[in-house]
């Protein structure tokens, strides 16, 4: 399935697309996966038969949310960057109906924002289960990287303590002092040469 560019782009920054949304809890997720997956799959699917464009979300609920999310698109930009369609596809040109896997968490990687092409709308609506089963490693594949980071040690930054500070001040204000005053010409007199 096709879809024009401009149309694409015109009904996602109007809103037109639908967007069912699920959630979940970490123990759900991690007890079963694919479960807590398989509604935003099957919403994408009935879209995609439907002939509609689909936001279908998972979100994760934590202290950090992690929000896992299925749209149909024409390039692998986020729904929320669909203005920067022009800058990679022609608006007049038709382009196939993807579905991407977009996910968001502060630890996913140092953006917070991972997308990553899933299918051809078509195959995507052909192959539901084999999908579903992709989709899983994939998100469980993230969802280790994002707890790994959340886990890391966080570098210390170091402040400077006060006395130093002041100290960085005052040298700097003796350089300015110190090029001004070797920037003055010093002139001597010169004596005049006895002769005889």
């Amino acid at each position: 399935m096709d879809i024009n560019v401009n149309t694409f782009q015109t009904a996602v920054l109007a809103g037109n697309f639908e967007t069912p949304s699920f959630t979940v809890t970490p123990a759900a997720a991690a007890k079963d996966l694919q479960a807590a997956l398989q509604p935003a799959v099957a919403a994408t699917v009935a879209n995609l038969q439907a002939g509609k464009l689909s936001q279908a979300t998972v979100t994760i609920t934590s202290a950090e949310p992690t929000v896992i999310a299925l749209e149909t698109g024409v390039i692998n930009l986020p729904f929320a960057d669909a203005k920067k369609v022009t800058n990679f596809l022609d608006t007049t040109a038709d382009a196939p109906l993807r579905v991407y896997l977009v996910i968001t968490n502060p630890n996913v990687n140092a953006s917070g924002l991972r997308i990553d092409e899933v299918a051809t709308g078509d195959d995507f609506v052909a192959n539901q289960a084999a999908q579903l089963v992709a989709i899983t490693a994939a998100v469980s594949e993230k969802l280790a990287t994002i707890e790994e980071t959340r886990l890391a040690p966080k570098p210390t930054v170091k402040t400077a303590p006060a006395s130093r500070t002041k100290t960085t001040k005052t040298t700097k204000t003796t350089r300015r002092t110190t090029k001004r005053a070797s920037a003055k010409k010093t002139t001597r007199k010169r004596t005049p040469k006895k002769e005889g």
